[in-house]
């Protein structure tokens, strides 16, 4: 094995442990909150790419309507998202995450930042982007592959 694939394979398999650690701290933190973890992940959907319909959910998060449909009763009845009408065609119904709740919840992610702000203060500017690309030609992957996933299901 050469010296590159030997890093390749170190480097999949940093990969298999973050990807496992960021489902641990989530799940810690849907817990502190009183959430599922997954109604944790859609609310971060929500505030990152904006309100979205039932089936949009679904289609992101490869949920069932019938699981949507239930995660979307809880995160009313918990007061993080609103159902509205969609002023264009009144059959489509719209989530919205509620900004306030929201803001409730990023005091419990303040450590978090605090300490990846402390990782991130070592690295260059040119490392920096390097880290920026490898995260976001990870996360295109990912999405790839889910795809891929699903299709095949």
């Amino acid at each position: 094995m050469t010296k590159n694939q030997e890093l390749a394979a170190d480097l999949t398999l940093a990969a298999q442990r973050s990807a496992t650690d960021a489902v641990m701290l989530h799940g810690a933190m849907a817990d502190r909150l009183g959430l599922h973890v997954t109604d944790l992940r859609c609310l971060n959907l929500l505030r990152m790419g904006g309100a979205a319909t039932a089936g949009e959910l679904a289609q992101r998060t490869g949920l069932t309507t019938g699981a949507i449909t239930r995660m979307i009763d809880r995160l009313l009845k918990a007061g993080y998202v609103r159902r509205e009408h969609d002023e264009q065609d009144r059959r489509r119904v719209i989530i919205t995450a509620i900004q306030d709740r929201i803001d409730e919840i990023a005091p419990h992610y303040e450590v978090l930042a605090r300490e990846f702000g402390k990782i991130t203060a070592d690295y260059t500017e040119e490392q920096l982007h390097l880290l920026l690309d490898i995260f976001n030609r990870l996360h295109e992957t990912s999405l790839h592959v889910t795809a891929i996933l699903r299709e095949n299901a």
